[in-house]
């Protein structure tokens, strides 16, 4: 019961940090093996074991790699061993046991995160794409006219102030994905370099070239890396066509999801306007 208390709690402190985890559970045990039904550890991205045991021994280790596996392709998944080196079935493990272990790798992944820094028009018709996706929103304004909930019904987090403080405060990790449309660009420069330190997945920033091209050269005036600058996303969004707001919308959200599944897209990656 302790061990089980403690494998809880550990999950708990993960859910909550917002940081990726497994469980791994025996749930089928024939013959000799090293623990029964209901043995259960923690396993984070990296494959290291929080908390728990299923054993030890070759057994832990081959269903830790296969946990990894699991939380790197966002997977639920039921998994056979047998336990005995000198038979030729699928998923047969160099031990002496001679049973059969059936795990079952439950993953626990992050929340999503989509913070839009600016209230305008092309920010509303993000939300409405992001919710459908599933994304938790949080929209960020300091014009009250804009920042309501009949312009953004489905947004959970609605900030009021100041657009630039408020991105200092969020929690943004490497599951939040970061789009910059703030209101005729005023707060945009500031915005971004508020953000470009953090572990954002994606940020994505709206502009033209030369608005860009001048945002950046004043980044690099006050210190910051070309390396840093290359991981914003700039001018946003894939190359669709278009021009209207749910036109460029839909180029920022199919960007995003290029970025979260790792596939290559125009505009993927980013390339970096020409600096002076």
């Amino acid at each position: 019961m302790i061990g089980d208390r403690k494998v809880l709690s550990k999950l708990n402190e993960y859910i909550e940090n917002n940081q990726s985890i497994a469980t791994v559970t025996i749930v089928r045990a024939d013959g000799s093996t090293p623990r029964g039904i209901g043995s259960t550890m923690l396993v984070d991205e990296d494959g290291n074991l929080i908390e728990g045991t299923i054993g030890g021994g070759i057994l832990e280790e081959k269903a830790k790699k296969d946990a990894v596996n699991c939380i790197k392709n966002k997977e639920t998944k039921l998994i056979d061993y047998n336990l005995d080196s000198s038979s030729n079935s699928k998923n047969t493990l160099p031990m002496i046991c001679g049973g059969n272990v059936s795990i079952f790798i439950k993953v626990y992944n992050p929340e999503e995160n989509l913070i839009i820094a600016g209230a305008g028009h092309v920010a509303e018709r993000v939300c409405k794409i992001a919710n459908i996706l599933g994304y938790s929103i949080t929209v960020l304004d300091d014009r009250k006219e804009r920042l309501n909930t009949k312009l953004f019904p489905d947004v959970e987090n609605l900030v009021y102030g100041n657009i630039v403080e408020s991105l200092g405060n969020m929690n943004i990790h490497n599951n939040s994905y970061i789009v910059i449309v703030t209101h005729g660009h005023i707060y945009d420069q500031d915005a971004l370099e508020m953000v470009l330190k953090t572990n954002a997945k994606y940020i994505g920033m709206i502009g033209s070239k030369n608005k860009i091209k001048t945002c950046f050269n004043n980044l690099l005036e006050k210190g910051y890396l070309r390396e840093e600058l290359s991981k914003v996303y700039t001018p946003i969004g894939l190359d669709l066509g278009g021009e209207t707001p749910e036109e460029i919308a839909l180029s920022i959200m199919a960007e995003i999801q290029a970025v979260k599944y790792g596939k290559k897209a125009p505009n993927l990656p980013n390339n970096m306007v020409e600096l002076e």
